[in-house]
């Protein structure tokens, strides 16, 4: 089982992603945060495989700006940029961000997760 945690503001959107991550039943959402602080928390207490990652997300320190703190928190967790805002540049210049997926694009959502982990598709 691999262990995933979204960080998203919109609950809604947080809905969604849980919704997608387990149509495969190998991957848990075992946490959910608003903002980087309530995800550095999260990931303090758990051994997550994987982050999800928006870049706009609650408080005062940006998705982008959280990938390291998260990636010092959990060195083992690979982080997944998803967001709406078109920053592949800024994504690919931070080496905390393991990959970067627009939501626009978000039927790639679950196939880029279980790249990043190595699990072929369900």
């Amino acid at each position: 089982m691999k262990v995933l945690v979204v960080v998203e503001d919109e609950p809604d959107m947080r809905m969604v992603i849980g919704l997608m991550l387990r149509r495969d039943s190998r991957l848990e959402v075992v946490g959910e945060a608003a903002s980087a602080a309530e995800a550095l928390a999260i990931v303090s207490d758990v051994d997550p495989g994987l982050i999800v990652l928006d870049h706009g997300i609650e408080g005062d320190i940006m998705g982008l700006q959280a990938a390291p703190l998260l990636k010092q928190r959990a060195p083992h967790a690979k982080i997944l940029l998803f967001t709406a805002y078109d920053m592949r540049a800024e994504a690919d210049a931070e080496p905390a961000v393991d990959a970067f997926l627009r939501k626009d694009r978000i039927t790639e959502l679950l196939p880029t997760v279980q790249g990043l982990l190595d699990l072929q598709p369900a």
